[in-house]
């Protein structure tokens, strides 16, 4: 009799271990991360913008270390890893996101990108934010 009421009291537990969570909802933009999700990703993509201009010899990318040699790519994909796993994303909404990030700091003339890079510079360590 105990172990028939211990088993119908313990069912519902078992059941909810036995389903999965759901998936979290596909973000649109980073603003829809927490902060703590969100920062990598958007430093990422401010990093592939300086490259961009250090790539091209646009004056812009001047104030800044090489991107290339301090591993921005790297830190780049990573980031983009990460979240691809954590929300299961296609490569179509990766892109959305980095364009919507994009978009977000040609609306400021890319003042953002200048703004956030010495805090961004902190993430690829040991990165001095003076350009060289």
């Amino acid at each position: 009799m105990t172990l028939s009421l211990i088993a119908a009291l313990t069912a519902p537990f078992a059941l909810q271990a036995a389903t999965p969570a759901p998936a979290p909802a596909k973000p649109d933009t980073f603003a829809d991360l927490s902060i703590e999700e969100a920062t990598a990703p958007r430093c990422g993509v401010a990093f592939a913008i300086v490259q961009g201009w250090q790539d091209a010899g646009d004056n812009r990318g001047g104030a800044w270390p090489s991107m290339q040699e301090a591993g921005a790519r790297e830190f780049f994909l990573g980031a983009m890893v990460r979240l691809i796993d954590s929300y299961s994303l296609e490569r179509s909404d990766v892109v959305q996101l980095v364009q919507a990030e994009r978009a977000r700091h040609q609306a400021t003339d890319f003042a953002s990108v200048e703004a956030m890079m010495p805090g961004c510079l902190i993430l690829l360590g040991g990165v001095s934010p003076q350009g060289g």
